[in-house]
């Protein structure tokens, strides 16, 4: 294979490799709360970093929207350190919850992160020596190039894995109850904006599944 191809093919492997994934791992529903599909959602991403707040929610909103759910983003109705330090006041809090008019709310919490490295095997490039003459590319300079630079690009690589675990809670915002709960691990997610869409896409299909919105 010449050394072009190779090249290619690792970065083949390399994007396979990073290719992220989110997979619904547990989710339980409370089965006492009978009720039709909420209409209104308040969505609450607890997280320091601003931007995953808002890329997160506004994916939510986004999705929520195409199934005719109206919903609000918290960065939109709370002060950036509502959350921040003692517990928010409970009466601030209802209040807000009665101007959006929101009949339940979502909270979406990164629980945790697990990173680990590992050793990508590379492919078989031949024996790495061999006496001279007992093959043929030691012939000429050409053959000698095309085995030991394969050989080069064929070593093998260390990728680091990474699996982002979060939990989404939906409480009803009249009885203050947990009604449905969902785990999930996404693995590898190349930006923030990646990580966002195929989180939702993935809580978006349970809920269907769940019923919790139509």
């Amino acid at each position: 294979m010449k050394p072009i191809a190779l090249l290619l093919s690792f970065f083949l492997l390399l994007l396979m490799g990073c290719g992220s994934s989110t997979q619904i791992t547990a989710s339980w529903k409370n089965e006492d709360e009978s009720r039709q599909p909420y209409s209104s959602i308040l969505l609450a991403a607890f997280s320091e970093d601003l931007s995953l707040r808002q890329s997160l929610e506004g994916e939510f909103m986004t999705r929520l929207q195409n199934r005719d759910v109206t919903a609000i983003r918290s960065v939109d109705v709370f002060s950036p350190d509502f959350f921040s330090g003692n517990e928010p006041n409970k009466e601030q809090l209802e209040e807000i919850l009665n101007e959006v008019n929101a009949e339940a709310i979502m909270t979406i919490t990164l629980i945790n992160i697990e990173e680990e490295e590992r050793f990508v095997q590379g492919g078989r490039a031949g024996p790495m020596f061999a006496p001279m003459g007992r093959f043929g590319y030691y012939g000429n300079f050409f053959g000698y190039w095309d085995h030991w630079n394969a050989a080069g690009w064929n070593q093998g690589y260390y990728t680091t894995e990474r699996k982002y675990f979060m939990e989404t809670n939906l409480y009803d915002a009249e009885s203050m109850k947990l009604i449905w709960s969902a785990q999930s691990r996404t693995v590898n997610p190349s930006d923030i904006q990646t990580f966002a869409k195929e989180y939702v896409d993935a809580l978006k299909a349970e809920m269907r599944d769940e019923k919790i919105i139509l």
